[in-house]
């Protein structure tokens, strides 16, 4: 009696444990809220201490004139002779730069 029970249950979770087959189409490539090039900028090697911690973080500047493309959850900054840096939010300071256009 066990059987009767499998077959149909088997049945109706097949496509489940198969799956369809088919690919997930392409997702659009994020676009930056924003872009331009940098005036000034701080990025810390940790993120930036909250008021009341304590310990030390160093950071540095990227060149004046620098990209930089903000999008939601980071920025990238790239210097004119590279390489491209990725740093999240709480990462940097002090971000001044002259927007595209085109933004």
């Amino acid at each position: 009696m066990g059987s009767r029970f499998f077959c149909p249950a088997a049945i109706l979770f097949l496509p489940a444990i198969v799956g369809c087959g088919g690919s997930l189409a392409p997702q659009p490539e994020p676009r930056p809220i924003a872009s331009g090039t940098i005036e000034q900028l701080t990025v810390w090697n940790n993120p930036v201490q909250r008021p009341g911690e304590t310990g030390s973080n160093t950071g540095h500047s990227p060149p004046k004139g620098s990209r930089v493309e903000i999008y939601d959850e980071f920025i990238l900054v790239t210097p004119p002779k590279g390489p491209t840096i990725l740093s999240p939010p709480g990462w940097y300071t002090d971000l001044f730069f002259n927007r595209d256009s085109r933004h």
